[in-house]
C-alpha cells in the first residue's frame, strides 16, 4: 500500500499548549481523506504540518515515500498545494494571479494562457479571468483560490475548511469536484471540515481529531454520560458497551454501523431503540436519516435502503446497533 503521508510520534505545541500529539498516523495515497473535528481540535495545525508550513517539535514525517528533511522540503512543496480557509490574492486580475503561480512553477509563458483557461473552465468560472481579484465575492474567491491550487496538478491537494463562505449551489459544485478529483487527476486529496456527516459522505477515509489526538470514531452520534458497569447511561438511554474496563464519559456510534428497521428485529444487535423520523437529508452519495429515539441518532444509508424502508417524516423507526459499533472515550 502506498501512503501520501506517514507520521510517527508527532508533537506540536503553541508555547506550552500542546496542539497535536500523533503517535501514528498514515494517510493513503490516491484517496480522499477528511479531517473532522470541532474548531480548535488541531485540523489546521495538522494541515500546516502536511504542507510543510510548520515543523513539528518532535517526530518524523514521510511524504510520498520520502523522509522529510530540510534538504527535501523545497522539492516536496512543489508537489503539494494548500487551499487555505481564508485565501489571499495578490493585486491584479484573476489571470495575473494564476499566471504568477505558473511562472513560479517554471511553466513556459506560451503554455500558461491555455492552462489558465482550461483550469477556470473545469470550475465553471472562465468569466472571471479578467476580473480584479480584490472585487471577488467570498464564493468567487474560494473558487479562484481552488483553481490556483490545482493549476499545477499537484500530487497532493490540501484544503482547509473549503466549504466555508459558500452558498448551497457552490457547495454542491465543490462536493462534485472533490468526489471526482482523485480519479480524474490521479492525486491525493485531504480536506478538513467541522461538518462530520459531509466529511463521511464524500471521503474515502476519515480522521477524527479531539484536542489534538486522533480517535477511532467519526465523532457523529456522540453522547455524554456515565458508565454503570457495562451500561453507558446518557440520562435518556442505557446503551450496552462491549467492555467496561474504563470510566468512559463519551461514546460515539458510526452512522454507517446503525441498522434501521420499521419493526423490532430478532438480531445479535443488543442495542435496539424505537423512535421517529425527524429528517431525511440528501448527502450526495448517501442519505442521512435523523431519528429521535431517546437520543437523536444520525444514520447514513443508501438511496436503495431508503426506498426499501419507505418511511416519511414522523414515521416510527427502530435504531439497531451492536456493542462493538461503539467507540467509548
Amino acid at each position: 500500500m502506498k501512503y501520501a503521508y506517514q507520521l510517527r510520534d508527532i508533537e506540536y505545541a503553541y508555547g506550552k499548549t500542546l496542539a497535536l500529539s500523533l503517535p501514528v498516523l498514515n494517510i493513503k495515497a490516491g484517496t480522499t481523506t477528511a479531517l473532522i473535528g470541532a474548531n480548535g481540535c488541531g485540523k489546521s495545525t495538522l494541515l500546516n504540518l502536511l504542507a510543510f508550513l510548520s515543523t513539528p517539535q518532535a517526530g518524523q514525517i514521510h511524504c510520498l515515500s520520502e523522509r522529510v528533511t530540510k534538504s527535501r522540503i523545497h522539492g516536496l512543496r512543489q508537489r503539494i498545494s494548500l487551499l487555505q480557509q481564508k485565501p489571499y490574492m495578490l493585486r491584479g486580475s484573476v489571470y495575473n494571479n494564476l499566471d504568477l503561480t505558473l511562472k513560479f512553477n517554471g511553466v513556459r509563458q506560451s503554455d500558461r494562457l491555455g492552462l489558465i483557461r482550461s483550469t477556470l473552465d473545469k470550475l465553471h468560472i472562465t468569466g472571471l479571468i479578467d476580473q480584479q481579484a480584490k472585487t471577488l465575492s467570498g464564493g468567487e474567491l474560494q473558487k479562484v483560490a481552488l483553481a490556483r491550487a490545482i493549476i499545477t496538478q499537484p500530487d497532493i491537494l490540501l484544503m482547509d475548511e473549503p466549504f466555508s463562505y459558500l452558498d448551497y449551489r457552490s457547495e454542491q459544485t465543490l462536493e462534485c469536484f472533490i468526489r471526482s478529483y482523485v480519479k480524474k487527476y490521479n492525486s491525493t486529496l485531504i480536506f478538513s471540515t467541522h461538518n462530520r456527516l459531509q466529511g463521511m459522505a464524500i471521503a474515502d477515509d476519515v480522521i477524527s481529531l479531539v484536542n489534538g489526538h486522533t480517535i477511532k470514531t467519526p465523532l457523529i452520534n456522540v453522547f455524554y454520560g456515565v458508565c454503570e458497569q457495562q451500561l453507558f447511561n446518557t440520562g435518556a438511554l442505557q446503551i450496552l458497551l462491549a467492555d467496561n474496563d474504563k470510566n468512559y464519559q463519551h461514546i460515539s456510534i458510526d452512522p454507517h454501523e446503525i441498522v434501521l428497521s420499521t419493526t423490532a428485529i430478532k438480531s445479535s444487535m443488543r442495542n435496539q431503540f424505537q423512535g421517529n423520523v425527524l429528517a431525511i437529508t440528501d448527502e450526495g452519495n448517501a442519505v442521512r436519516i435523523t431519528v429521535s429515539a431517546g437520543e437523536v441518532f444520525q444514520v447514513l444509508i443508501t438511496r436503495q435502503a431508503l426506498k426499501d424502508l419507505n418511511v416519511s417524516l414522523g414515521d416510527p423507526l427502530w435504531v439497531n446497533f451492536k456493542s462493538n459499533a461503539i467507540v467509548a472515550f
